[in-house]
């Protein structure tokens, strides 16, 4: 009985996240669902099953519980270090260009802003990689104020987002950030420091499920078909079954602009995956370009 209870709750949760309990993972969440079976002083699995199934609140607990949050400023740095010095140049020559083509044509942009840059980190923890993204970003680029920059930054777990939007971070989870960062876009205090407004305000933190991108054919309302220029999914396919990760490389396949970017894990190599991304070899790492005209390019 218990075991079968385990399961109907082991299969609610990965119909709802698309995550993956196999292996030790299996281990790993019995022993978290006992957690909230001794807190919540029931009796038995199966009477946190009738809760569970019941209450969104407690979803949205055992979710936090599940979920891995390892993390770190400038993780796999060989991405950052490409992203700042070769892919934001090189958009911001294409943007420029097309933009004073438009300004001398008399061209009205309409809808299309030449200068807007959207940028997502799926899976962002506690907001380390999507403040690194921004520091990136605002190094990377010449003259960040003529742009429009968008990062939007999402992940399961509620509590990893209200310590990523407060922006503030310990001394010891600092060490990644060079210093000379640290004193361009932080204010530091007695135990850590926290990130400056100008960076914070670039980044939007949400609520983000990936099983409801990949349920949508188009990426839905928040994550539409090609809205972003560069997507960072890192370390984050690992957890689903193969059959979720093929399904998740196509989802963000879609909502991926022509021309852009995809940063991967260093465990995730598309080439297990029917994809049509190209590697970008001289990067030295996994980054994979979106093949086709870029959308701007088209435009003008």
């Amino acid at each position: 009985m218990a075991d079968a209870v385990f399961d109907e709750i082991r299969q609610y949760v990965q119909e709802r996240t698309r995550l993956c309990f196999s292996g030790h993972k299996r281990s790993l969440l019995g022993s978290k669902l006992q957690q909230r079976v001794d807190a919540l002083a029931l009796p038995d699995m199966s009477a946190y099953r009738d809760i569970l199934l019941n209450s969104h609140s407690e979803e949205v607990v055992l979710l936090d519980l599940i979920t891995t949050n390892e993390t770190c400023f400038f993780r796999n740095p060989r991405q950052f270090d490409y992203l700042r010095d070769h892919i934001l140049p090189a958009l911001e020559e294409e943007r420029g260009s097309a933009s004073f083509r438009r300004f001398a044509t008399g061209e009205q942009p309409g809808q299309l802003n030449d200068m807007r840059l959207r940028i997502l980190s799926a899976g962002c923890s506690t907001g380390e990689e999507p403040y690194t993204v921004a520091m990136t970003v605002l190094e990377g680029l010449r003259y960040p104020r003529a742009w429009e920059i968008d990062i939007v930054a999402g992940d399961l777990s509620e509590s990893c987002l209200e310590i990523a939007r407060r922006g503030s971070y310990e001394t010891a989870r600092l060490k990644g950030i060079p210093k000379m960062l640290q004193k361009k876009y932080m204010d530091a205090s007695d135990d850590g420091a926290t990130f400056r407004e100008d960076v914070r305000r670039l980044i939007r933190f949400m609520h983000l499920n990936l099983n409801d991108v990949m349920q949508s054919d188009g990426g839905g309302d928040t994550l539409p078909a090609g809205a972003f220029d560069i997507v960072l999914c890192r370390n984050v396919m690992i957890y689903f079954s193969s059959a979720c990760q093929q399904q998740l490389v196509n989802s963000l396949y879609r909502i991926i602009a022509p021309g852009g970017y995809l940063l991967t894990g260093d465990a995730e190599p598309l080439h297990l995956f029917r994809h049509d991304f190209t590697p970008v070899r001289e990067a030295g790492c996994l980054i994979y370009r979106k093949t086709g005209s870029n959308a701007h390019d088209q435009a003008v």
